[in-house]
């Protein structure tokens, strides 16, 4: 563990004890002021870059029964999913921020979605792409835990559209 993130995490433990006293004893406040936080900045930085090199490693960080946004189901579905839209769209993400504890995690993130090849299906995007169709949003992304730090349920606000969708050279 870093310096830094060994200092948070005492600093952590002794607000949990000192401020809310005896709560702190509950085992839900326990394992809120835990140190040992599985889902931290560096398995999120992970999980983000298997994600933008289309790795499908990333459903390793899902519990199998995930709730996906789009009311997506199942790790084998969020792939299934995520395989179908690598055919057409390139994303790429970047953390702004990140923050988690033993239960969930909180992110910002800036993504760009690069449309790679002509794409009819109007399910996920509202319409149909081109080739060479570029979108630039910013989101929030909540994330549940379950107690072995997989992720259970992905959710968060509609994403803030930073450029709409427009033809840019490759």
């Amino acid at each position: 563990m870093k310096t830094s993130e060994s200092a948070n995490c005492q600093r952590r433990a002794f607000l949990a004890t000192s401020l809310v006293g005896g709560a702190a004893l509950l085992p839900g406040a326990a394992r809120a002021a835990s140190c040992s936080v599985p889902f931290n900045r560096a398995a999120y930085e992970r999980y983000v870059g298997l994600m933008n090199a289309e790795d499908p490693r990333f459903v390793e960080y899902y519990a199998n029964d995930i709730k996906f946004e789009l009311n997506i189901r199942g790790r084998s579905n969020v792939l299934d999913f995520y395989r179908h839209q690598w055919r057409y769209i390139k994303e790429t993400l970047e953390i702004s921020f990140f923050c988690s504890d033993a239960t969930g995690a909180a992110a910002q993130v800036r993504s760009e979605l690069r449309c790679t090849k002509d794409n009819n299906d109007t399910t996920t995007f509202g319409r149909a792409l081109k080739a060479g169709e570029v979108q630039r949003v910013r989101g929030y992304v909540f994330y549940t835990l379950n107690a072995q730090g997989l992720i259970t349920e992905i959710k968060g606000p509609p994403p803030e559209v930073l450029q709409p969708w427009r033809l840019e050279a490759t």
